[in-house]
């Protein structure tokens, strides 16, 4: 099994508790005045499209659709090879994706993307600003429900254009256990996304640091991009 692979079945389980909570982006896209019909790709347990009406959900791992309680349109398939025509307004690559593909398969990713988009569509693509992760411990989520108590941390070693993520639960119920999961991203910068999305026939409407609007610089901790296919 992949490592990708890996990683997700595992965390189909409790993704939906430790990132259930969590709807930032939700309202960054809803602010963004996004139209239907609506696509995400990479979509996991549905989180953020589910909140969409009209809206398709596309996850190439079976269990984080299988095991989530969102209703949403479910779609098993591949980024890179979509099976769609031509049909959306939105395509939404949500909460750090397209980190998980390496830098020579992200153009495919758009050119797909830009198929499947109706002229002046609009892509979405929120990625953190993977040059900023340090040495040291992230505090990612606490979940608690008075059943489940789950504590989710991340340490993140650099290896030349990547990095190696480390993510260690703690989950407790009728007992208490301890798992660590790794997996890798390949993050890039605003220069090289910018002409990724130039060479797959997107310009570039709005770039943001944050969640909030407020204007991305190299010291982001987020990089949010709103393209317009042309």
């Amino acid at each position: 099994m992949s490592e990708i692979g890996n990683f997700y079945d595992f965390e189909s389980t409790y993704y939906d508790k430790i990132y259930g909570l969590f709807s930032q982006d939700i309202s960054f896209y809803k602010a963004m005045e996004a139209s239907p019909p609506y696509l995400e790709i990479f979509a996991g347990t549905g989180r953020i499209i589910s909140k969409f009406s009209h809206g398709i959900g596309l996850e190439i791992n079976p269990n984080m659709l299988r095991k989530t309680s969102n209703s949403f349109i479910k779609v098993m398939g591949d980024a890179r090879n979509l099976p769609f025509k031509r049909h959306f307004n939105t395509v939404i690559v949500g909460l750090n994706s397209l980190l998980l593909v390496p830098n020579d398969q992200k153009s495919l990713i758009f050119r797909e993307a830009r198929r499947v988009l109706n002229r002046n569509g609009v892509l979405f693509v929120d990625l953190i600003n993977g040059f900023i992760l340090k040495r040291g411990v992230y505090n990612i989520s606490e979940f608690n429900d008075g059943r489940t108590m789950i504590s989710l941390k991340m340490k993140a070693k650099k290896i030349k254009n990547r990095y190696r993520l480390k993510y260690s639960y703690t989950i407790k119920g009728r007992s208490k256990r301890m798992v660590e999961k790794t997996i890798t991203i390949y993050p890039i910068t605003f220069g090289e996304l910018r002409e990724m999305l130039r060479s797959g026939d997107f310009r570039i409407e709005g770039v943001y640091g944050d969640y909030d609007l407020s204007p991305y610089n190299e010291d982001s901790e987020k990089l949010l991009v709103k393209a317009r296919a042309v």
